[in-house]
């Protein structure tokens, strides 16, 4: 464990600061009232200490002398008081909890937007496949050791808030019994309760790494009786196996487990020996000073109700991980730039409609990488052109592709559209002109209208072109048999919804693409389109290709040859370069690397299909 982990963060002051300050920013007026209920219910109870102080000195003088009496009449009024702060008491810490688990969400939510914002700002997603860029974004939601989101800090706060009001009020009325008996109490409380704190966050950070270093012993233990494995470990005869492994791995795991104990356990025993000793000191003193008769009985009582109180400082519990995690939670949140405003602007026609693509000198790089994915790509896309472009797995397809659709920044080159090279100052405008579907597509548990109308989410309202690009993509017959039609949610997880198989969510995918196509999309990229789908299912879809995209530029990566040789034109790359270029006809003629891949590939579906 990292010295990070086992102290609070360096900058704790200025994270609670900071985001105190944004919760009252946020939720200015709930934030406020949850203030004063804290302060309220902290106080409240030391009210009632000094109350009961009173009315057990008023009663001393009242003993035996009737109800009636001007002393008697005076301890009502504090026992009325008692009761009033009683309800205050109970009423303000309700309110506090309500409150400030609200103005918690709404700080989580808030900064979750943030973060969400900052990571959209860029155009490009290279950012989102950074690891550390990534695990910035993990801490700022709260992820990690413990899932903690930045609002419950807040709550953690106003808990504590409380706590503290009360602690310094019942160290305010030992001052009264001796001016140096608060103080006193109070850091050695405060000294303990830093420790335990401090303790209690060690063991949770070293109980939640211990357990995912046992989750592969609980993998191992469980294996024989998964139904999924059954079949294997009894045919493997591999029972034996798992039960050594288990063995092996759980004890050396569970001693650290029981050292950790043992240690915790002797602190509890100094904690207890030393607030035991504390509090029997100052008890004897109380007592002694009433028995000589320098204080009263109401002192007595209430200087023991204040020290019963004072012992609450000595909690460490969940409040504690909200706040220090919580607080580095926010801490993370907030160093993201605050963005306001949305960078993604509407379909408009580029400067130059149905322009040609070029690639020039194209070279790329991915972060951390030693070397170049591509090299020195020089490539004309005609406007309306199919183009299919094919390669073994690595060759620099996709990457290329996304340069292309403006989703990287190249190393090196440009990529032009018509007369415009792609660049932060257009790059969002040409993202709108592109459409897609990668193999990596989006599954939105949203409705089926929503994923497909997110190809053109202006023209939403575009009923007969949803239903066409839906027929297009053999999507019509399933649509129907759900249960609330286009309505449906696709994800089981919701009420009423539906979950698709992986074709199915594939034709969703490029039912989008083409919803876009319709909306005035230049370009349309797919790669690898119908990995999920049947090879009938993606003769069909492949088949009607060309008129599907007619007047469009199309880019299409497959590693069925027998798919892409419907294209205008074949691209082959090999480790990042472009070695052959042509069409199918010309490129088999050729006899190179494209030849040879297509007749392996056709030998291979022959010695299958005999």
């Amino acid at each position: 464990m990292t010295t990070e982990e086992r102290q609070a963060p360096p900058a704790q002051r200025w994270a609670t600061t900071s985001l105190i300050r944004y919760a009252f920013t946020v939720a200015p007026a709930a934030a406020t009232v949850t203030a004063a209920m804290a302060v309220v219910a902290g106080a409240a109870p030391v009210g009632i200490t000094i109350a009961i102080g009173e009315l057990i000195d008023g009663l001393t003088p009242a003993i035996g002398g009737g109800l009636d009496t001007p002393a008697a009449r005076e301890c009502y009024a504090w026992v009325a008081l008692i009761v009033v702060l009683f309800f205050v008491t109970h009423l303000a810490e309700s309110a506090r909890t309500s409150l400030g688990r609200a103005v918690g969400r709404r700080v989580t939510g808030r900064l979750g937007e943030r973060v969400m914002m900052a990571a959209s700002q860029p155009a490009t997603i290279g950012h989102l496949e950074d690891s550390a860029y990534l695990s910035r974004i993990g801490r700022a939601r709260g992820a990690g050791t413990i899932d903690m989101p930045p609002g419950e800090a807040v709550f953690g706060y106003s808990t504590r808030a409380s706590l503290w009001v009360s602690s310094i009020g019942f160290a305010a009325l030992l001052t009264q019994v001796s001016w140096w008996m608060g103080p006193v109490v109070l850091v050695v409380f405060v000294v303990i309760h830093l420790r335990l704190v401090r303790n209690y966050r060690t063991a949770v950070i070293e109980s939640v790494n211990q357990t995912k270093k046992l989750r592969r012993t609980s993998y191992l233990r469980d294996v024989p009786t998964t139904p999924d494995a059954a079949r294997e470990v009894r045919l493997f005869g591999l029972t034996a196996f798992f039960r050594d492994a288990y063995q092996a791995q759980w004890r050396p795991n569970m001693v650290e487990v029981w050292q950790r104990r043992r240690e915790h356990r002797l602190f509890v025993v100094v904690v207890v020996l030393v607030t035991g000793t504390t509090v029997a000191s100052i008890f004897y003193y109380l007592g002694h000073r009433a028995a000589t008769g320098s204080t009263t009985v109401g002192d007595l009582a209430m200087g023991g109700l204040a020290i019963r109180g004072l012992l609450q400082v000595l909690r460490a519990d969940d409040d504690d991980l909200r706040m220090g995690f919580g607080s580095k939670a926010a801490t993370e949140a907030l160093s993201f730039p605050a963005v306001t405003t949305t960078t993604d602007p509407e379909r408009e026609p580029w400067e130059t409609p149905a322009a040609t693509i070029s690639c020039e000198d194209l070279h790329f790089r991915y972060g951390g990488a030693q070397d170049d994915v591509l090299h020195g790509i020089d490539l004309v896309v005609p406007a309306g052109q199919s183009l299919a472009i094919v390669g073994l797995n690595g060759a620099g397809k996709t990457t290329l592709t996304r340069l292309i659709a403006g989703l990287d920044s190249p190393g090196g080159g440009t990529v032009r559209v018509g007369q415009s090279p792609i660049d932060d100052s257009n790059r969002r405008r040409w993202q709108r002109q592109v459409v897609g579907v990668f193999q990596d597509f989006g599954r939105y548990e949203l409705t089926v209208r929503e994923n497909i109308a997110f190809g053109s989410l202006v023209d939403a309202d575009d009923e007969d072109g949803l239903r066409a690009v839906a027929h297009q993509a053999g999507l019509s017959g399933f649509i129907e048999r759900l249960p609330h039609g286009w309505d449906t949610v696709m994800s089981s997880a919701f009420t009423n919804g539906v979950e698709a198989s992986g074709g199915e969510w594939q034709r969703i995918a490029i039912a989008r693409a083409l919803f876009g196509l319709r909306h005035g999309a230049q370009l349309l990229i797919m790669d690898e389109p119908a990995a999920s789908l049947d090879p009938r299912a993606e003769a069909q879809l492949y088949d009607t290709f060309h008129e599907l995209t007619a007047g469009a530029t199309t880019i299409a990566i497959s590693h069925r040859f027998a798919t892409v040789r419907k294209a205008e034109r074949v691209v082959v790359l090999d480790e990042g370069r472009i070695i052959e270029d042509g069409t199918h006809d010309d490129l088999m003629a050729a006899g190179g690397r494209y030849a040879e891949l297509f007749r392996l590939q056709a030998k291979r579906f022959e010695e299958v299909a005999s």
